[in-house]
């Protein structure tokens, strides 16, 4: 039988718990920033403060939008900055928030200006690694979303005058996968899968189903999932559109998409060119992945074009190596592609474990180099400087 509890007991409770449940599950985050509809701004609150009820539109139907972001410590200056910080934010409130058909409480200048002042708000506590005992900075993770408030009825449409909330919340992650991988290369799974929806911004809805298929890839070995595109190319080189049941020709004739996560680009067997996939393949457009295509790839002196990544290409040896792509992953070198049915039916190596092809292991460099300010970046718009933490 339910027990009734007078409501400051429970509020006192509730704190308690989301106090120590924030301690254990982000590091380094003593503040978080939400919008109060009362000062109608972004406000910094301690995170056990920042106490969510259980029920609304975003939490039932997934129709939030956000997106994932990093900081990094500048080991020149000493002080942190902001990975693509405008990109991002232009990607959130002029692609993200439009498909989904409602506006942020506050524009995209206001929204960017609270990211810089949480990483203020928390110090360089936010870069220290999680165990306490590893010295050096960490990169900490910024997750920016904006989506209906809670409590505000129900109803899969939503209405016209709905309420919107905002918060940021950030702590110290340092990888997201293994970082050994790095070095190593990663093994990456391809299972048939696509994409279920059409891909039209960052959206809550869309990861629902990419966390149970990433669990998939780590529960029958590999390091992440690949995506294939909703349509096939044949070993002649003709698209198709495939019966969505036929597991055998999109394991035989399937074009790499993208991860549930992360963009994947190949390098050529030359290792002269970074082939990106098109916009067709159901892919979200990635931010990393554009800064490389814009500005970076050409100061380790490859071109960029886009085509498909089929998997006869793979198979047929016309690339020395994939990598994935992305906020979280960074640059990981893919090494292997196991196709999977049931079991593994076949696997593509790329290169062998720890022989990373050396354009491909520049391209990681030179990211890693830029980002924690080593070197000068490819353009101004990777960093935006955290002042005075």
């Amino acid at each position: 039988m339910a027990r009734y509890i007078e409501g400051e007991k429970h509020l006192e409770e509730t704190l308690a718990e989301s106090t120590a449940r924030a301690e254990k599950y982000f590091p380094g985050a003593r503040f978080v920033s939400v919008y109060s509809h009362k000062e109608r701004q972004m406000v910094i609150v301690p995170i056990g403060y920042a106490m969510s009820p259980r029920f609304g539109h975003a939490v039932d139907y997934g129709s939030g939008v956000f997106e994932g972001s990093s900081a990094v410590v500048n080991e020149r200056t000493g002080k942190p900055g902001i990975i693509l910080l405008s990109e991002r934010n232009a990607r959130l409130f002029r692609r993200s928030l439009p498909a989904r058909g409602y506006t942020a409480p506050i524009p995209e200048e206001e929204f960017g200006q609270a990211m810089i002042d949480l990483i203020k708000a928390n110090g360089m506590g936010l870069f220290r690694h999680p165990d306490n005992k590893t010295p050096g900075f960490v990169r900490a993770y910024i997750r920016p979303s904006i989506h209906p408030a809670f409590l505000s009825g129900f109803g899969i449409s939503m209405r016209p005058d709905y309420p919107i909330d905002a918060a940021i919340i950030a702590w110290a992650w340092p990888d997201y996968l293994n970082p050994t991988l790095m070095q190593r290369g990663g093994v990456c799974a391809v299972t048939g899968l696509t994409r279920s929806f059409p891909i039209t911004g960052k959206h809550a809805s869309n990861y629902g189903a990419a966390a149970m298929d990433g669990a998939l890839a780590r529960k029958i070995g590999a390091d992440e999932l690949l995506y294939l595109a909703p349509y096939l190319i044949d070993k002649d080189g003709h698209r198709y559109f495939p019966d969505p049941n036929d597991l055998t020709a999109k394991l035989r004739d399937g074009v790499i998409a993208d991860g549930p996560g992360e963009e994947c680009v190949a390098l050529t067997a030359d290792q002269k060119t970074l082939v990106y996939a098109p916009m067709r393949v159901n892919r979200l457009g990635g931010t990393v992945l554009q800064y490389i295509i814009d500005h970076l790839a050409k100061n380790i002196g490859l071109d960029c074009v886009e085509g498909d990544i089929s998997l006869h290409d793979l198979t047929a040896g016309k690339y020395a190596g994939l990598a994935m792509v992305g906020n979280a992953v960074k640059v990981t070198p893919i090494r292997r592609i196991d196709l999977y049915n049931g079991g593994v039916t076949q696997q593509i190596e790329l290169f062998a474990e720890g022989k990373i092809p050396e354009n491909l292991e520049s391209l990681r460099v030179r990211w890693e180099q830029e980002t924690r300010g080593l070197i000068d970046p490819s353009h101004p718009s990777l960093l935006t400087e955290v002042p005075r933490v």
